[in-house]
């Protein structure tokens, strides 16, 4: 994997992060009945100390949802929502008011759901990127501080993950905008099949 596959690469993550945003905006839309448009996305790959602070502070309260990828490819994959974002989806989604400190078994599986729609969406993305099936196992999520719900998907991948494939989007709609994080957290091995794999579909 040379620098020119590498700046290659990143130019295919960032079309997938644009084409994975737009087709999860336009699910959410028709899960939440609303009007949504993805309206700003940004993508980067980052070293996995520096996520957290990306993503505004490990101290943060926040709604994940996490997978990890079965077959050979081994990774992490997690949908990030700030608290505000998380409770105003969630709220709207379950038709009741959401606090993020005591939802209730319908609002964990909206939160879920949501998380899940996003996840599998920009995994399509990926997957068409790199001509490679990205088959995600049954989504689970979580609500704490942001260092906490870092640590599920590497807990339980139970593989060393050095760099992150990270996107940033906001969803808006007529009333508000919602902010969401994709994160892909592959091993060594995974990333370097990633971006080989989107560095040759650049040539």
């Amino acid at each position: 994997m040379d620098e020119r596959d590498s700046e290659a690469a990143l130019e295919m993550i960032k079309e997938f992060a644009n084409i994975g945003a737009g087709n999860a905006a336009t699910a959410l839309a028709a899960l939440m009945d609303v009007e949504l448009v993805n309206e700003v996305t940004s993508a980067r790959m980052l070293p996995l100390s520096d996520v957290a602070e990306w993503l505004g502070g490990e101290q943060q309260i926040v709604a994940g949802t996490y997978t990890q990828l079965c077959g050979d490819l081994k990774s992490g994959v997690l949908v990030i929502f700030p608290q505000d974002s998380a409770q105003a989806l969630i709220s709207h989604v379950s038709k009741e008011e959401a606090d993020l400190s005591s939802l209730s078994r319908v609002q964990a599986s909206a939160l879920c759901e949501v998380g899940n729609i996003c996840l599998c969406w920009y995994l399509v993305a990926v997957s068409r990127m790199i001509d490679t099936d990205l088959i995600p196992a049954a989504p689970c999520g979580a609500v704490d501080l942001l260092g906490a719900v870092l640590d599920i998907p590497l807990a339980t991948l139970g593989v060393s993950v050095d760099r992150v494939i990270a996107v940033h989007t906001v969803f808006r709609g007529v009333e508000r905008a919602f902010e969401g994080y994709f994160l892909l957290l592959p091993e060594k091995d995974t990333l370097g099949t990633i971006i080989c794999k989107m560095g040759d579909q650049c040539r």
